[in-house]
């Protein structure tokens, strides 16, 4: 009977039969043992992602040669697969999002460059916008334009060489607290800036490429923060004024606009509707709550077009005129509030 291998043959046999297996070539015990420990779990993507400012500046082919080295550490059964165009596949996995800001020509990355403009005569805004391919919220951000209709010719502008919005750093900022903000990849604000690491501190100015205005502070610029809420005839102007029933000189909170019952009745504003109801002086009425401290009230209703809490744009039908509570006739009263009190509707309505 011939004698029992010891367990040593029989490890060293299986150890060659799976090196085999992997490809490995039986060159001695100790670089068979240095060979056969790949990282099964090994994933250059997510390697590669973990390089935060990492840029494919050299291109498809010198990726590809930086990524060989690597190839001996992925094991068999999760080999890097890619489809037709794999080169293109990773380079997509690489850059930035769709609706971040483009690289620069030449695939190196983006930086601030503004140049000047002087205003001339017949120019506008939104014609200067167009002429040098910008959106219109760049250009008032970058200059602090705060009246788009007040552009002088002479102005000198700044033009900067990509869309986006300047950003004023305030006490408890944070470079990544601004991207998630803005909806912008934490390294474009590293690259647009030409910042080495994501430290900020308070006053310090940064572009933010692709951000935009908000509705609410584009209106204000163009002069449109509030819009006519109806038509109509105005009948009674802000401030003090005989009472129509008895004459009595009363403070009169808003204007009023006379038209016929079932008038629409459009916000002046977006905003949240606060309160719909019936008040003995102002009949039916509905009250906007508004950004910045403003509120506009709606009174002397026939309708209700919408209901309390909800969410409404500028221009948007929210009731119609009529000749509820204390009231002569049909008319709308409007009223705009700041912070509580009541300012005249003749300085924000254009």
């Amino acid at each position: 009977m011939p004698p029992r291998p010891t367990a040593a043959p029989v490890r060293a046999a299986r150890a060659e039969r799976q090196s085999r297996e992997r490809g490995f070539r039986p060159e001695g015990r100790a670089q068979m043992r240095l060979r056969a420990r790949p990282s099964p779990r090994f994933q250059p993507l997510a390697w590669l992602a973990r390089i935060p400012r990492l840029h494919l500046a050299l291109g498809a082919a010198a990726l590809a040669a930086a990524l060989a080295p690597l190839a001996f550490r992925v094991s068999a059964p999760q080999a890097l697969s890619l489809p037709a165009g794999g080169e293109n596949v990773l380079l997509a996995y690489l850059a930035p999002p769709e609706s971040a800001s483009p690289m620069a020509q030449g695939g190196s990355p983006p930086s601030l460059r503004v140049s000047a403009y002087t205003v001339q005569a017949g120019d506008s805004l939104s014609a200067i916008a167009q002429r040098f391919g910008l959106a219109m919220d760049t250009l008032i951000s970058f200059n602090g334009i705060q009246d788009a209709r007040a552009l002088k010719v002479g102005a000198r502008l700044t033009l900067p060489n990509g869309n986006g919005l300047m950003y004023r750093v305030r006490r408890g900022d944070s470079l990544e607290g601004i991207a998630r903000r803005f909806t912008v990849a934490l390294n474009d604000l590293l690259d647009w800036n030409n910042l080495e690491s994501s430290l900020i501190v308070p006053g310090q100015e940064l572009f933010v490429p692709g951000a935009r205005l908000s509705e609410h502070e584009l209106n204000r610029v163009f002069g449109r923060l509030f819009i006519l809420p109806s038509r109509g005839r105005l009948s009674s102007r802000f401030g003090m004024r005989g009472d129509p029933f008895t004459g009595v000189s009363r403070f009169h909170n808003g204007i009023d606009l006379a038209g016929a019952v079932g008038t629409p009745v459009l916000a002046a504003m977006s905003g949240r509707v606060s309160m719909v109801g019936f008040n003995p002086n102002y009949g039916r009425y509905v009250i906007l709550s508004h950004a910045e401290g403003f509120q506009t009230l709606y009174g002397h209703l026939d309708g209700f077009r919408v209901r309390k809490g909800a969410r409404v744009k500028q221009g948007e039908p929210i009731a119609t005129m009529g000749n509820s509570g204390y009231s002569t006739g049909s008319h709308l009263h409007f009223a705009i509030f700041l912070r509580g009190e009541p300012v005249d509707p003749s300085r924000y309505l254009h």
